[in-house]
């Protein structure tokens, strides 16, 4: 349907007729073309910790299997009960990275949206190894997969509700795999007590991932504020967190929590307190800040390893290869990943 819009747009604006046609039919002023990347769901990748593949999608930038650029790639992860499409067909993230992308308010990025169920993205007995599969083999194999060199600096981790604690908890617990993370109104709570700091309902939504019967134990060693105890300043990923004011589990509490948690330790965060609930009208807004922050964070990056050329300051220096380091050798024609096939 993307491809069709997109052709239908190259013959209304490429001929003068067909142009003042389509206007005369009301056709053209309510939509605007963009480039497009290339979606692919239902793509499988096989990890050591599970049995089976791993069910993903993933959004590739539009030149990605014709040039011999090194992109940056995020993580992006759903909610409770969701899958692998969560994000393109609820959250609209392709039309949203198209949009921004096309407008020069972010540059191009692989975004790769693993599958993971009721998992939390935990180690458990029922649900499998989400957090050895998705937190440490996925970006090995899945950077092969792409045939695309990416380093810390160029990886991100991102997640709403369960996949926003997901996406914490992976980054705080292996802050050398990524330079930012971001939670979209995170499932996060402080450590607790006893079960009784729940209610019935959420020990329900928690669907064994922290053991059957629900084990506070666990519940505590696998928590995102437990990964801070160690944290320091020094490396430790920018953190982008953001929540509705009327979300309907309370997250906000947690999410503030958090947020306070991370400025008492000197680690870098943002905070954003926006108006809606629980709900995809909301993500669908959040995830374009959301992209906004993560690519600044990219690109300040980018920056600090830019060398002084020459010694000095110089007009010209726009003519020279100051990007080696993000090119693959022009010698590569096309790229060689089984994606591009």
């Amino acid at each position: 349907m993307r491809r069709a819009l997109n052709l239908f747009f190259d013959v209304c604006w490429g001929r003068t007729v067909l142009t003042a046609l389509c206007l005369s039919l009301g056709l053209v002023w309510p939509f605007t073309t963009y480039a497009q990347g290339l979606v692919l769901t239902d793509q499988k990748v096989t990890l050591p910790s599970f049995h089976a593949p791993l069910d993903y999608s993933v959004y590739l930038p539009e030149k990605y299997c014709f040039d011999n650029r090194l992109y940056p790639v995020l993580y992006l992860l759903h909610g409770y009960g969701g899958s692998h499409k969560d994000w393109l067909k609820a959250g609209r993230v392709a039309e949203t990275l198209d949009r921004l992308i096309a407008n020069h308010v972010i540059d191009p990025l692989v975004v790769v949206m693993p599958a993971a169920g009721k998992s939390w993205y935990l180690n458990s007995e029922k649900h499998g190894a989400f957090q050895s599969g998705l937190g440490q083999e996925l970006p090995v194999v899945m950077e092969d997969l792409l045939a695309n060199k990416v380093i810390k600096e160029t990886r991100a981790i991102a997640g709403l509700s369960m996949g926003g604690f997901g996406a914490l908890k992976f980054a705080f617990e292996a802050p050398e795999n990524f330079i930012v993370t971001a939670g979209l109104s995170p499932a996060i709570f402080p450590n607790v007590e006893n079960a009784d700091s729940f209610k019935p309902v959420q020990i329900k939504l928690f669907a064994g991932a922290y053991g059957d019967p629900f084990s506070v134990e666990t519940f505590n060693r696998e928590n995102v504020f437990t990964a801070l105890k160690n944290a320091k300043p020094e490396g430790f990923p920018h953190t982008y967190l953001t929540v509705g004011d009327d979300d309907w589990f309370g997250l906000y509490e947690g999410t503030f929590a958090l947020y306070k948690e991370l400025k008492n330790r000197k680690l870098p965060a943002e905070l954003r307190i926006t108006n809606g609930n629980h709900t995809w009208k909301l993500w669908r807004d959040e995830i374009e800040q959301v992209l906004v922050f993560i690519d600044s964070k990219f690109k300040a990056e980018k920056s600090k390893s830019t060398p002084e050329i020459l010694g000095g300051n110089r007009d010209d220096t726009m003519e020279l290869n100051i990007e080696n380091d993000h090119i693959i050798p022009a010698s590569t024609m096309s790229r060689n990943s089984i994606l591009c096939s």
